[in-house]
């Protein structure tokens, strides 16, 4: 199994999280006598979404241990879901909330912008690096290991220096993993917005504002890290032009 994680990880370049979830499910087939149909018995209400992520997780094991039962696994159709995302004018209140304390965490402030004004993934900000930071650009490693250029306003450029020169010669930026990322995003969004925020809701809030603003969605897929358009128009949202809608017959 610690072979199978280190595949995952170094020959497939998938995220840490990414792995983790493979393994545990990996792990789960194991202890159903490698048999699918018993491994997914347990857990007897579920939905496609999450029968996509598990069957998904099986599947790779099959592949990996060269079992022919991965031919077999045919995953279900997603669950079409309105997602929630964060608004521009939320964003800007998380920001202003966070900027008016009386000792400004900029690293805190770093997170947030990068976060929103990037649209990069959790798991991507967190392994930021001071040495894939060129001017106003940083090199971002995405999902199999597929690298791509963010580009940084000149005051989110300022900020990013700033913070680097205070991490006594690291060249990691954020010393802390998904689990505080999440909590610190969760109590923004409880204190400042009285909603469960997350963090990809930024991400999806960055796509909804690239749109907004004459974006186009092949520019925007580049933007985003995605190999297929298709899975960047799973992020569309333009709930301005769609609202004019409710008046074009009045």
């Amino acid at each position: 199994m610690d072979k199978y994680l280190i595949w995952l990880h170094s020959v497939k370049g998938y995220s840490i999280l990414t792995c983790n979830v493979y393994y545990k499910y990996a792990k789960l087939l194991n202890e159903s006598n490698m048999d699918y149909n018993i491994a997914l018995s347990k857990f007897p209400n579920i939905s496609n979404n999450t029968k996509r992520v598990i069957l998904s997780a099986i599947k790779k094991f099959y592949y990996y241990k060269q079992d022919k039962r991965y031919t077999e696994i045919v995953l279900p159709k997603k669950n079409k879901i309105v997602c929630d995302y964060l608004s521009i004018d939320e964003y800007q209140k998380i920001l202003n909330y966070v900027l008016n304390k009386k000792r400004v965490n900029w690293l805190k402030i770093l997170m947030i912008r990068l976060l929103f004004e990037t649209g990069i993934r959790s798991s991507e900000l967190l392994s930021i690096n001071s040495l894939d930071i060129k001017d106003n650009k940083i090199i971002i490693k995405g999902k199999n290991n597929k690298e791509r250029l963010v580009y940084l306003s000149p005051s989110l450029t300022k900020i990013l220096n700033n913070v680097i020169s205070k991490t006594n010669g690291s060249t990691k930026i954020f010393h802390f993993g998904y689990k505080s990322l999440y909590k610190k995003i969760k109590l923004l969004g409880n204190k400042v917005l009285n909603k469960n925020l997350t963090p990809h809701m930024f991400r999806r809030g960055f796509a909804t504002h690239c749109i907004s603003n004459n974006i186009g969605i092949y520019e925007l897929s580049l933007m985003m890290g995605h190999d297929n358009i298709n899975t960047t128009k799973l992020y569309l949202r333009n709930d301005d032009k769609i609202s004019v809608m409710q008046t074009l017959f009045n």
